[in-house]
């Protein structure tokens, strides 16, 4: 049985074992099914989801009108579409970065997995965040417009180690679009994922890209971009794609689902490199600009990605204001402080 049958199963099992209480059910799972004892599982229905993450049209309006300064053809549209959601995700990845700098400035004993109150104040404010940030808001924002949303699991590193987004039915019954902010590379539309077994090829500004199918799984593959993120050619395939993500985007999850692996990534600074060396990532006019460490990073008009040495603490904060000026100087000193990098 492939491992992420296992989100298939959903809180009601605790009839079958028992269990009272959610805590008991985690218990009781591990010993009925020793096999998944490395997997939290206790809910699926996202109907059903405890923890409340609302925002009203009315607020959702404001933040496409406001924040991601959509046109007013878009910002003001009554009903769902595609070319809406292309829109939202290309103005999004334009404007909120992804980034860990925020979490790095936490001090490592008040690290927390962040609550809603906490991701919609930093999207607003366009800080952003990580993949729980990002992704989570993106769907709370995209089904408070009216479109057929949940969450899905993916692993990049690790099982369950990130979070995205699927809208279904939008072109046609039973179809499916993934839509992807929170990882740190382009991808400024929506991917119609209802291909039978590999899509086409994508160009999103610096990235080449495309997506296979592998039984309930789609594998996202990229070209291999090692001026951006380290490859060894052990991570190869034989025809030279960099296999990056596997998604589940047909079994949806409910934020909770996501608990235990995203308070690792938040809290976990010996295993959690976004929390040992700050980062922020952001699209501007489609092309890449971004901070890792001590590094400059940049995208020209030749899709060529180049990267420069920051040679002091002076020039990081400078560079900063200049690139995230939504981040306060006293918060880029607290993440130097609290991560592992020196300059």
């Amino acid at each position: 049985m492939p491992r992420h049958r296992v989100l298939g199963l959903i809180w009601e099992k605790h009839t079958e074992i028992g269990a009272k209480s959610r805590q008991e059910f985690r218990e009781q799972f591990r010993v009925s099914y020793p096999a998944y004892e490395y997997i939290t599982v206790w809910q699926i229905s996202a109907k059903d989801s405890p923890i409340t993450m609302l925002m009203s049209r009315r607020e959702a309006e404001r933040f496409l009108r406001e924040v991601l300064d959509l046109p007013p053809e878009y910002a003001e549209l009554k009903e769902v579409s595609l070319s809406l959601l292309d829109a939202i995700i290309l103005n999004f990845q334009q404007s909120i970065p992804f980034q860990s700098v925020t979490s790095c400035a936490v001090p490592p004993n008040q690290r927390h997995l962040p609550s809603w109150d906490e991701i919609r104040e930093s999207c607003f404010k366009k800080r952003g965040g990580l993949c729980y940030h990002l992704n989570v808001f993106m769907k709370v924002l995209l089904e408070s417009l009216g479109y057929d949303v949940s969450l899905a699991s993916a692993d990049v590193k690790e099982l369950n180690d990130h979070v995205t987004v699927i809208v279904s039915h939008l072109v046609g019954p039973g179809s499916h679009h993934l839509v992807e902010v929170g990882c740190g590379y382009p991808t400024f539309r929506a991917i119609p994922l209802d291909f039978a077994d590999e899509s086409p090829e994508y160009v999103t500004g610096f990235l080449r890209h495309k997506f296979v199918r592998m039984n309930d799984a789609v594998i996202w593959y990229h070209e291999p971009r090692r001026e951006y993120r380290p490859i060894r050619e052990a991570d190869l395939t034989t025809d030279g794609w960099y296999r990056y993500m596997e998604i589940r985007p047909f079994t949806p999850c409910i934020v909770e689902f996501f608990e235990a692996s995203m308070t690792k990534i938040y809290t976990n600074q010996s295993e959690s490199g976004f929390l040992q060396v700050p980062r922020a990532v952001i699209f501007p006019g489609g092309k890449l600009l971004a901070i890792k460490g001590k590094m400059y990073i940049a995208e020209n008009d030749e899709r060529r990605v180049d990267s420069t040495n920051i040679r002091t603490v002076d020039n990081l904060l400078e560079l900063y204001q200049e690139l995230f000026p939504q981040f306060p100087v006293s918060i880029i000193k607290d993440a130097i402080r609290y991560s592992d990098f020196d300059m």
